[in-house]
């Protein structure tokens, strides 16, 4: 069940008290725990702290996999604007793995057959 803080007007020193709400029985106004008046709803300060959402979990990614997959995208924007704009590699939006063809030189292996 969510707790919500809720801060006491009725005195002159503001009280903070925590209660326990379902989300159905949620009001930003509850009658005041002294018996005077009407209790408005605290809201605090929402932390957002930089990880894996629920989903990126579920489907086994980690936080390298994640890291790999801006810095391949990083990679075709820096790609594109080294490139003039009327080649094909500026207009490609392949996701190379780093510097293929920054240097000019883009090969596969060869295969030597002996």
């Amino acid at each position: 069940m969510p707790r919500y803080e809720f801060i006491c007007n009725c005195s002159e020193e503001q009280k903070i008290f925590t209660v326990k709400l379902s989300i159905s029985d949620y009001k930003s106004e509850i009658p005041c725990p002294c018996g005077e008046g009407l209790a408005k709803r605290k809201y605090g300060d929402v932390t957002v702290t930089h990880g894996l959402t629920a989903n990126e979990k579920k489907f086994g990614t980690t936080n390298k996999r994640k890291e790999m997959a801006d810095f391949v995208k990083n990679q075709k924007d820096v790609r594109k604007q080294s490139y003039d704009p009327t080649t094909r590699e500026s207009k490609s939006n392949e996701l190379w793995l780093g510097k293929e063809g920054l240097d000019g030189v883009t090969s596969l292996p060869i295969d030597k057959k002996e």
